[in-house]
């Protein structure tokens, strides 16, 4: 789900690692599917499903939203566009975890991983702990209308009006038609087929 308070703080469930195999990111970019898909873990799935579970009862989640395709990059991006109508910027910090490569951290598609907002995140991590699950600060939610990223190599910000348009306006240029308009209608989507 979107990002919807700013000041919460963003708290990555799961971990990182060099896993970049049948990834988006090769797809689109390298026009390649190869490699060793991400490995899946079922125990720590379920760990990390009971720690979201219990800090969401606990009251202590403003937005939840997995890790997948096209990786943290992709998902912190979409956290901070997913409400068309408020979206809200970040600033997060990737750089706990030098030893990646850049493109495997931002694009790498590892399995059980969550991205939630927080305004208590000491009980966020307790509560990740009680379940062994890894469990980091990456950063805080902001009324800016962008996202800042930091890693150990570099530094970068994008707009999110311009990653909305593109997220939002993908599958309208691929198919050569005018995007749908934000709060669009039923009648005005019965147009577009």
């Amino acid at each position: 789900s979107a990002f919807n308070n700013p000041g919460d703080e963003i708290v990555l469930l799961g971990d990182c690692s060099d896993e970049l195999g049948g990834s988006e990111y090769l797809a689109a970019i390298h026009d390649t599917v190869a490699g060793l898909p991400p490995t899946c873990d079922l125990k720590a799935e379920k760990a990390l499903i009971q720690a979201l579970l219990q800090a969401i009862k606990h009251g202590v989640v403003s937005s939840a939203h997995d890790c997948s395709d096209g990786g943290i990059a992709v998902a912190l991006a979409e956290c901070c566009i997913m409400d068309r109508s408020q979206m809200f910027g970040a600033q997060v910090d990737l750089t706990a975890w030098p030893n990646i490569p850049l493109r495997s951290l931002l694009f790498g598609e590892t399995q059980g991983r969550v991205i939630i907002s927080t305004p208590d995140a000491a009980s966020v991590l307790d509560i990740a702990a009680s379940h062994g699950v890894p469990a980091r600060r990456l950063g805080v939610v902001n009324a800016a209308q962008s996202l800042e990223i930091t890693t150990v190599t570099i530094k970068f910000s994008a707009e999110l009006t311009d990653l909305a348009d593109s997220y939002y306006g993908a599958i309208p240029r691929a198919m050569n038609a005018a995007p749908i308009a934000v709060g669009a209608s039923d009648t005005e989507l019965a147009g577009v087929a």
